[in-house]
């Protein structure tokens, strides 16, 4: 099983020496409930949809409300385990590696949202889904947000959160700036493998909870190798992030936003941001939580869900 190294934790560290949000996440941190998230067996499988290998995991009624759940980076769908077995009880769930993130297949050129909201149409087309409530956090929201502006026949809402589209000003942490506009830093970051990245993710994103083993080996090994190619999601991401942000105002489907209050990577004033530019909207942030707040509050996260699937999406 792939761990977090020696190597891994010391290059996070450093990566916090650049990230002056460091400071307030640590005494967040420090102040919490901390709980590692439990190890939830989620039954994946990975098919050839749309002529990719798509890995997914499925569960619940099927004659439950669809809901579909976005892999965030640098996780995976395991990142839903902490709300996996709730969820699943009330609602039909099929949870996707989106193509090039996780353990789907991708390439550079899958990171856009625009590429990434294609990709969900081809493969909502082949599964033939219907009536979806679409979860979409992290580069999730991004893919999630262009289906709807490009597609979107296919949605009953959208819940989206942490992630490109919200109308400026788009504050983000300096690591991500950094990311976005220096094409050394890109480099830099790719050179030392997704180890780094995802223990960066651990420490900057999360307040209460910790990735259990089965998690962090997950994503070892989606990601290994494959650094170079995630980066560019980074590659002129505010003008990525501004192509959705001028339309997202376009969107008339129920659309739930979320956020953790202590999200320093994306500023929880990206979520008012975007709950005012969308004509049928609602807002949740979550307390005690930061980027990875689905992890954060995992019941919160999952009854927030089912509430909006069971109905709670007629009422905005």
């Amino acid at each position: 099983m792939k761990k977090l190294s020696t190597y891994d934790e010391l290059n996070a560290s450093a990566l916090m020496l650049v990230s002056p949000e460091w400071s307030k996440v640590k005494a967040a941190r420090e102040k919490a409930d901390s709980f590692e998230t439990p190890s939830v067996t989620i039954p994946t499988e990975t098919r050839t949809i749309a002529g990719r290998q798509i890995r997914l995991a499925e569960g619940g009624p099927t004659d439950a409300p669809l809901v579909v759940l976005l892999s965030p980076f640098p996780e995976s769908i395991l990142t839903f385990a902490g709300s996996w077995e709730a969820l699943t009880k009330e609602c039909r769930i099929i949870a996707i590696d989106l193509p090039g993130f996780g353990a789907s297949e991708g390439d550079r050129n899958d990171m856009s949202p625009t590429a990434l909201g294609n990709h969900l149409k081809a493969i909502f087309d082949e599964l033939d889904l219907q009536d979806i409530h679409l979860v979409g956090p992290d580069v999730g929201m991004g893919a999630a947000l262009a289906y709807a502006l490009d597609h979107g026949e296919r949605l009953s809402s959208l819940v989206v959160g942490h992630g490109p589209g919200a109308p400026g000003p788009f504050k983000l942490a300096r690591m991500i700036n950094m990311l976005a506009s220096s094409k050394i830093m890109r480099t830099s970051t790719a050179m030392l493998g997704a180890g780094p990245l995802i223990a960066t993710t651990g420490k900057l994103g999360a307040i209460r909870h910790r990735s259990n083993p089965t998690q962090i080996d997950d994503y070892k090994k989606a990601y290994s190798g494959r650094a170079s190619e995630v980066i560019h999601w980074f590659e002129d991401f505010r003008a990525k992030a501004a192509v959705l942000s001028e339309r997202v105002g376009d969107i008339q489907i129920p659309t739930l936003v979320f956020w953790g209050d202590l999200d320093v990577m994306f500023h929880v004033s990206n979520a008012e941001l975007l709950n005012d530019a969308l004509p049928n909207s609602k807002l949740e942030i979550f307390p005690e939580a930061g980027h990875l707040s689905w992890s954060d509050q995992p019941e919160m996260f999952g009854s927030m869900v089912i509430d909006w699937a069971q109905g709670g999406y007629k009422t905005v």
